[in-house]
């Protein structure tokens, strides 16, 4: 799958992202007038899989993500709850919900396969041609069916965390409505005061973005569990214990990224801290050794109190494609209104810990207003 997570696709993966959110601000009820409320949660989860299935997998796929489909993808979603990795044949009305989904979505996405050879299409770049002419290394073409639940088990890989880090974002922006204004004036400070079309480049240039994003990351990790299981016996340093092979280690990146050692006052949401010589970040920052897992070089993180995305070798594939579509959602709501809290305070809702990911306990809403010059 990594063609679709190169530097080559990200350039093309920004206008299409820009223009997704722009689509769906207009289309959306929540977002009619000058100013009024939204539940964010709700609207982030519409755009993060409207720009991820538009991106990552081709605009016929897009087209498909009609009401109704995102209903499928919705009773997919309520199959991630901690029951189901026990009893996950156990006949429950969600996880009967969920099995007519995989079905019914598995079926789309193979009618697509199907049409794309019969019409003998352009190549294009993204995941499902990959995976179209891509066979398993004794030559066997990989199989519709097969590319269709990885096409399933793709979009619901980054959905559920990107969605809540998007929702996040617009929260912790409502709740300091002074950062939100300097996101704005940093984007036409750094490209220029007529606001043009996003591209890859642009978003590395906008440090404030990429530090709210940092500092969104830092707070609100999105997978609050990390299991591994134990291949060799493991020495704990300065004990007598040793970690056998039958056991699985549990880490929680939340823990270390509230730890007041490396993050002075860490229950503070500040995207300043992680500006050069704040004082705001220690030792979290540090350049690692860098290893290429075969989707582009990235930091090991192993040494890290700083793992968003986990790190090693099962470091998550979607890191820089997470990125890439954070900062653009997050710059093009900059640029199309000011956000805050419906009662003016700092406080943002609490925690969902009951699934799998880390997300806003729902509903949360606030108010936008439209900035003037959009």
């Amino acid at each position: 799958m990594k063609i679709g997570l190169t530097t080559e696709a990200f350039k093309s993966y920004v206008p299409i992202i820009q223009d997704e959110v722009e689509t769906f601000v207009k289309r959306s009820a929540s977002f009619k007038g000058h100013k009024g409320t939204v539940n964010i949660p709700e609207s982030m989860a519409e755009i993060t899989i409207y720009t991820a299935s538009h991106s990552l997998q081709g605009k016929e796929v897009r087209d498909r993500f009609d009401g109704s489909f995102a209903a499928l993808y919705h009773d997919l979603d309520m199959g991630f709850s901690p029951i189901n990795f026990m009893l996950h044949w156990a006949p429950l009305p969600h996880n009967r919900a969920r099995d007519h989904a995989q079905r019914t979505v598995a079926k789309t996405y193979m009618e697509i396969i199907k049409s794309r050879r019969a019409n003998n299409e352009k190549e294009k770049l993204d995941i499902m041609w990959q995976l179209m002419r891509s066979t398993y290394k004794d030559g066997t073409p990989v199989p519709d069916k097969e590319i269709a639940h990885m096409m399933i088990a793709l979009l619901m890989a980054g959905q559920h965390s990107s969605s809540s880090s998007s929702s996040w974002i617009m929260l912790r922006l409502a709740s300091r409505p002074d950062i939100m204004e300097e996101l704005y004036e940093e984007q036409i400070r750094v490209l220029g005061p007529d606001l043009p079309p996003l591209r890859f480049e642009d978003l590395s240039k906008l440090t404030l973005h990429n530090n709210v994003l940092k500092e969104v990351l830092r707070l609100h990790t999105p997978i609050h569990s990390i299991m591994r299981k134990v291949k060799s016996p493991m020495p704990v340093s300065g004990t007598k214990f040793v970690i056998p092979t039958s056991h699985v280690l549990l880490a929680s990146p939340g823990c270390t990224s509230r730890d007041a050692e490396y993050f002075p006052n860490p229950m503070l949401w500040d995207p300043h801290r992680w500006d050069a010589d704040s004082g705001g970040v220690i030792g979290a920052d540090v350049e690692e050794e860098k290893f290429d897992y075969g989707y582009g070089l990235i930091s090991k993180g192993a040494s890290s109190p700083y793992l968003p995305f986990g790190a090693g070798r099962h470091r998550c594939i979607g890191e820089q494609f997470a990125n890439v579509q954070l900062l653009t959602i997050t710059a093009t709501m900059a640029r199309m209104f000011k956000l805050r809290n419906v009662n003016g305070s700092k406080d943002v809702v609490a925690t969902d810990y009951s699934s799998l990911f880390s997300r806003p306990l729902a509903p949360a809403i606030i108010e936008w207003e439209r900035r003037e010059k959009v």
